[in-house]
């Protein structure tokens, strides 16, 4: 596929709200029995979300069993056997799943989703018209905080019908739950779209099969913006979990996740000139790939 962006869309895309609300939630594990039920699955239970909705996919049938074994069957619905690898599974969950179903993929060891609060929030509305550069202000972004989000369903709903309007079919939340950079409002330009919590409208496009397991969270966002011309980034959401540390998933195969970092964004580069840039981490030394600017969707 050529890194050329398509013109941008504007034409609402043709979904009820009815079938907004059958929204599901797909979480790819491997090897994490017990954290998954002390994270994402507890997470998700403190959130009141319906465990008819939950579909947890596992590598084989060995895995199954271990979940079946290690799972409380109160947090979830259903086990199915997908693929090992995790570029592998999320393709697998696309493809297990209807065109136009509204998905929400999460990782297995989320500890908590966050949103953005301020001492004024209030009145944010009534302030940013008086001022649009007080997000800006230092004082003020120091005073904002972090707190459990207070109504994850009708963030996901929202999240979808935004979407359904804006002939979107990708949002996200910030990377990091560090809310001094954090902001209240959202973005449609090319804005990296997170691994561990993140929301689609399925299409079964061969332009949109992730082709790597390291920075696959890079690729879809760059496949989704090239496609569509936007995805929507919510900087007021954000998340608790451990990148790279917790025992079990990409971990447990085996992999020099370094190594494998490198090949991944030299392939991203060289197939998104445009829209990438090479960078080391200095906090980690990991190979990264920064997505370039592009001006918001009109």
């Amino acid at each position: 596929m050529s890194s050329n962006i398509s013109s941008i869309k504007s034409k609402r895309i043709n979904l009820s709200l009815k079938e907004v609300y059958k929204y599901i939630i797909a979480i790819p594990t491997y090897k994490r029995y017990n954290i998954l039920n002390t994270h994402t699955l507890a997470t998700l239970q403190r959130n009141r979300i319906d465990v008819e909705k939950i579909y947890i996919f596992v590598a084989n049938t060995q895995e199954e069993k271990e979940y079946k074994k290690s799972l409380d069957v109160k947090y979830h619905n259903r086990i199915i056997i997908g693929k090992k690898g995790l570029k592998n599974q999320r393709n697998f969950i696309s493809s297990y799943f209807p065109e136009m179903q509204c998905i929400v993929e999460m990782d297995d060891d989320l500890q908590e989703i966050y949103e953005l609060d301020h001492p004024i929030k209030q009145d944010y509305a009534k302030w940013i018209d008086l001022d649009p550069n007080l997000f800006k202000d230092k004082e003020f972004r120091k005073k904002q905080l972090l707190i459990p989000i207070q109504n994850l369903n009708n963030f996901i709903n929202e999240s979808f019908k935004r979407c359904i309007t804006q002939g979107i079919y990708l949002w996200g939340i910030y990377p990091t739950p560090n809310p001094y950079f954090m902001s209240f409002g959202s973005t449609n330009k090319l804005n990296f779209i997170v691994g561990p919590l993140f929301g689609f409208i399925n299409r079964h496009n061969k332009e949109l099969k992730l082709t790597v397991d390291e920075k696959e969270n890079s690729e879809r966002t760059l496949q989704y913006f090239s496609l569509d011309g936007a995805v929507l980034r919510h900087n007021n959401i954000s998340i608790k979990t451990k990148y790279y540390n917790n025992p079990g998933g990409m971990q447990a195969e085996g992999k020099n996740r370094k190594d494998e970092a490198k090949k991944s964004v030299e392939k991203l580069h060289k197939k998104y000139p445009r829209l990438t840039k090479i960078y080391i981490r200095k906090s980690t030394g990991m190979p990264e790939i920064k997505l370039l600017s592009i001006s918001d969707k009109k």
